[in-house]
């Protein structure tokens, strides 16, 4: 049963989605930017902001850092916005990011990766690979624990995050210390069970996620890993995960099914099922007083993983 704040957005703020498609590229963006203004609520103060540049191959990339209270070295996530690979920024997730960084009480580094249809598939992962590397040998001056570094993200975020993994263990470099993929896309055949489910009616629509992956993928094979993190064969070795999931979503068998093939080549896994939510609902914490209840919860499961260095 979605919870009543959640219909009431449902019947009223997205009672008209804007599709998605290359004529709305405009208009999504803009909504995208403007979702935290009406559904976000007050913003949290956290100890220190600061928007730095990262050095990449392919030019600068803007990151934000965060820095709750407390003055010893801090768990750090890198943190991937969602938006479809095509809309978001550093300012559409601010809000969230605040509250994940108060609630995990660690340093959180927000990318601000290239977007498609301008930068197709890998550019958006290379952005976020760049910053990881960065992160590693930065953590000290960032106020960081070295040995405690995560990766996370929401949505297609969520994707880039996981597909940060499978890119490190193909080539045999250092994992992270966890993975934090809250709905995230993971499978670009748009196959699986949800996709038919909550194909429409619950503010992702089948139809929209499909374009979404069309338009970040361009040419690219579904089944190349680093896209479509459903296809690897083999997980063996990746971070624990903790994966998110909300209710009714087209997202959902994505993240389920993801959880169950990484439980079974041998990698921790949580799971929380929030309850009466749709996608997108982290961000809607000044309208969904549950989001924030499901954040905390997020968090508790999250902050043994963050705990100690991987073995």
């Amino acid at each position: 049963m979605l919870d009543s704040d959640i219909r009431r957005l449902l019947d009223t703020a997205f009672s008209a989605p804007l599709e998605a498609g290359e004529a709305d590229l405009v208009g999504l963006r803009a909504a995208a930017e403007a979702a935290p203004r009406l559904l976000g609520g007050d913003s949290e103060a956290v100890a220190s902001v600061r928007d730095l540049s990262v050095p990449s191959p392919a030019g600068p990339i803007a990151v934000r850092v965060y820095r709750p209270g407390g003055g010893s070295l801090l768990p750090l996530l890198v943190y991937a916005h969602g938006g479809g690979w095509v809309v978001g920024s550093l300012d559409s997730h601010d809000k969230l990011c605040r509250i994940l960084a108060n609630r995990l009480d660690a340093v959180l580094v927000a990318v601000d990766y290239r977007l498609a249809p301008e930068h197709l598939y890998p550019a958006a992962l290379d952005d976020v690979e760049a910053v990881w590397h960065w992160v590693r040998s930065e953590a000290h001056g960032l106020g960081a624990d070295a040995q405690r570094l995560a990766v996370a993200g929401d949505s297609s975020g969520g994707n880039l995050a996981a597909a940060l993994t499978l890119r490190l263990a193909r080539a045999a470099q250092p994992q992270p210390a966890a993975q934090l993929l809250l709905y995230p896309a993971l499978d670009a055949s748009c196959a699986r069970a949800s996709y038919r489910q909550f194909a429409t009616g619950y503010n992702l629509s089948a139809a929209q996620m499909a374009w979404y992956w069309r338009t970040y993928g361009g040419a690219t094979a579904g089944e190349t890993p680093e896209l479509s993190p459903l296809a690897a064969t083999r997980l063996s070795g990746l971070p624990p995960a903790l994966i998110a999931l909300a209710e009714a979503d087209v997202l959902r068998s994505d993240g389920f099914d993801y959880a169950q093939r990484l439980r079974a080549a041998g990698v921790a896994v949580r799971i929380v099922d929030c309850a009466g939510m749709i996608h997108g609902f982290l961000r809607w914490t000044g309208e969904v007083p549950a989001a924030r209840t499901w954040i905390d919860a997020i968090a508790t499961a999250m902050r043994p993983f963050l705990a100690l260095p991987r073995a």
